[in-house]
C-alpha cells in the first residue's frame, strides 16, 4: 500500500483545522473546569490554575432544584416540537414535488420565512398562547417552537426529497398507485436520511433555546432546563459555580447526539446540494 503524499496546502489546512479546533475547545474545556471550583475561586481567580475540583457544585444543582423535572420538560418540549414540524415539513415538502401552479410562489414564500427574526414573533406567539390557553404549558412551548422550526425543517427535507428522481413517482403513478400510497411507500423510505437530519437540527434547537421558553413560563411544571440556568444568575446574586454545572449538565445531551450521528447530519445536509 501506498501513503498518502501530504501537499503543502493540505499541510497548511491541517494547521489551520488544528487551530480552529484549539480555539473552539478552548471555552468548553474552560466552562468544565469552572464547574468544579468553587464560587469563591472564580469570582478572585476565574483564569487561574485551579487548586481543588469537586463535584460539590454538581450535587448541589441536583438537591437545590428540580432538575430532573426541567430536563424532562425540555426533552418532552423538543420531542413534541420535533413530530409536529418535521410531520408537517415533510408533508409540506412532498406537495412541491407535484405539479400544480402555485409550486414554486409557495417554495419562495417558505425559503422567505427563514430570514424572518424570530423575535418579531414574540408578542403575537405570546397572545395566541394566551387565548387557547397554554400559558405556562409544555404543549404550548412545544407548539411555538414548530412554528419557528418549521420552515428550517422544510428547508432541509425538501432539498434532499428533490434528490429523488422523478421517475419514481411517475413508475408508481402508472402502476396506478395513489399519491397517498406513493408518500407511503416511495418517497417517505427514501427521504429517511433528509427527515432524521431534520429532526437532529430541530431537537439541538428546541433544547438550547431561551427566549420563548422564558416568554411562556412561568411555573417549575414547564420549566426548561435552559430557564433552569439562568436563575443562578439574578440581579441580587451570581452563583457562577452552579450555573457552569447546569451548563454542562444541559449540554452533554446535545454533544453526544452530534458524536454519535455526525454522518446522519452531514449526509442529510449534503445530499440536497447535488441534484439526483
Amino acid at each position: 500500500m501506498h501513503k498518502k503524499k501530504i501537499t503543502p496546502t493540505g499541510a497548511l489546512l491541517y494547521v489551520f483545522l488544528t487551530v480552529v479546533l484549539v480555539f473552539m475547545m478552548i471555552p468548553f474545556v474552560w466552562l468544565l473546569i469552572s464547574s468544579l471550583r468553587p464560587n469563591a475561586d472564580l469570582f478572585n481567580e476565574p483564569f487561574a490554575v485551579p487548586k481543588t475540583l469537586s463535584f460539590e457544585n454538581f450535587r448541589a444543582v441536583m438537591e437545590s432544584h428540580p432538575m430532573l423535572l426541567y430536563f424532562a420538560n425540555s426533552v418532552a418540549i423538543a420531542t413534541i416540537a420535533t413530530v409536529i414540524a418535521v410531520g408537517a415539513a415533510t408533508l409540506a415538502a412532498y406537495a412541491m414535488q407535484q405539479r400544480f401552479l402555485t409550486r414554486k410562489s409557495l417554495t419562495v414564500l417558505f425559503s422567505m420565512c427563514l430570514f424572518i427574526p424570530t423575535n418579531a414573533f414574540m408578542v403575537p406567539y405570546y397572545v395566541m398562547i394566551n387565548k387557547i390557553g397554554l400559558y405556562d404549558n409544555v404543549l404550548g412551548i412545544a407548539l411555538v417552537y414548530a412554528g419557528v422550526n418549521l420552515p428550517m425543517s422544510f428547508m432541509v427535507i425538501k432539498g434532499y426529497m428533490d434528490t429523488i428522481p422523478g421517475e419514481l413517482l411517475e413508475s408508481a403513478k402508472i402502476d396506478g398507485a395513489t399519491a397517498g400510497q406513493s408518500f407511503w411507500k416511495i418517497i417517505l423510505p427514501v427521504s429517511k436520511p433528509g427527515i432524521v437530519t431534520a429532526c437532529i437540527f430541530l431537537v439541538i434547537n428546541s433544547w438550547n433555546e431561551l427566549l420563548f421558553a422564558n416568554l411562556l413560563n412561568q411555573s417549575d411544571s414547564s420549566r426548561t432546563i435552559q430557564v433552569a440556568i439562568r436563575s443562578f444568575l439574578t440581579t441580587f446574586e451570581a452563583n457562577y459555580a452552579y450555573a457552569f454545572a447546569a451548563m454542562v449538565i444541559s449540554i452533554l445531551p446535545t454533544i453526544i447526539i452530534y458524536a454519535l450521528l455526525t454522518d446522519r447530519i452531514i449526509g442529510g445536509m449534503t445530499a440536497g446540494a447535488v441534484k439526483g
